[in-house]
């Protein structure tokens, strides 16, 4: 399968991020809210904006700005325990070497994804980054993806979206473009409507030349 465009989600698929996001959210809402929820259920969670996960887990909507503002200094505190997921630049230099354009579709807003991302040196091999900031709906939405395909000059059926929610499959269908399941960090590994079940991210380059 020849892809002209190739997009990546950043936690669960780039980042191995669940740990210091799980904590920091855990902390956030037993401490504010005196609620303690199981790992696995806030795991779930992830993978959509900040305000959207809250809400799902019964945060109070006056409150939300608020806790996302905690959630984030706590998440800050625990950045040690993020690591770029093995294969993964090996993956990324494969992907670069066949002149395939990248690109990089992500719930997190702009002053997030420059919080953290740049810090992990994959910053170079990305010729697009959509954020929430530059779109006005947000996936499961198609627009965040479409928008990354128009800057790129791709169309949706030569382009492959590589996420590890169900948020990420619904943009990737809605869109028109194949979606692969990144099952490393994935919480559903077993979802059905993927293109794609990747073991490792360097399987993307067995999809490229099988």
């Amino acid at each position: 399968m020849r892809y002209a465009c190739v997009a990546f989600d950043i936690d669960g698929t780039l980042l191995d991020s669940a740990p210091a996001d799980l904590a920091a959210l855990g902390e956030v809402l037993c401490g504010q809210l005196h609620r303690d929820f199981p790992a696995e259920t806030l795991k779930r969670a992830l993978g959509q904006p900040s305000h959207d996960i809250l809400r799902q887990l019964g945060a109070p909507e006056a409150e939300i700005d608020r806790l996302v503002h905690l959630w984030k200094e706590r998440l800050f505190a625990h950045l040690d325990r993020v690591r770029v997921f093995p294969g993964t630049r090996e993956a990324l230099d494969g992907l670069r070497a066949q002149g395939i354009k990248l690109g990089l579709v992500t719930s997190k807003n702009r002053a997030e994804y420059m919080q953290d991302f740049p810090s992990f040196g994959l910053e170079e091999y990305f010729d697009i980054v959509i954020t929430a900031d530059d779109t006005v709906a947000h996936k499961p939405h198609p627009e965040p993806l479409l928008k990354c395909l128009e800057r790129a000059g791709a169309k949706p059926e030569t382009a492959l979206y590589i996420g590890d929610s169900i948020y990420d499959r619904d943009c990737a269908l809605a869109a028109g473009a194949d979606f692969a399941l990144a099952t490393w960090g994935s919480a559903q590994p077993d979802m059905d409507g993927v293109t794609w079940r990747l073991k490792r991210p360097e399987a993307l380059l067995e999809i490229l030349n099988p």
